[in-house]
């Protein structure tokens, strides 16, 4: 995913979720290219908002990966194996 996409789709879930916490934000590049990033948000999020956070990230043809509090959000063509591992 480019940059702006990647602050579009954070603007979008603030919109969507307002009240929720969060904790950090990062937004890392995922391949040498320089072109596509990977944003990973800090939060607590309950099941209703994760559906909501996912429905957004479905919108914008992109992928999301839950882990302990984190949420990875990244292009499809960004291979997983290449994202730094959520520890």
């Amino acid at each position: 995913m480019r940059r702006r996409e990647a602050i579009l789709v954070f603007r979008e879930i603030c919109e969507c979720i307002p009240d929720v916490f969060i904790n950090s934000i990062t937004l890392s590049l995922s391949t040498p290219s320089q072109r596509d990033f990977v944003l990973r948000l800090n939060m607590s999020l309950n099941r209703g908002n994760i559906m909501n956070v996912q429905s957004i990230v479905r919108k914008h043809g992109l992928l999301m990966k839950e882990n302990k509090g984190f949420l990875l959000i990244y292009g499809s063509g960004t291979p997983l194996s290449e994202i730094e591992i959520i520890s």
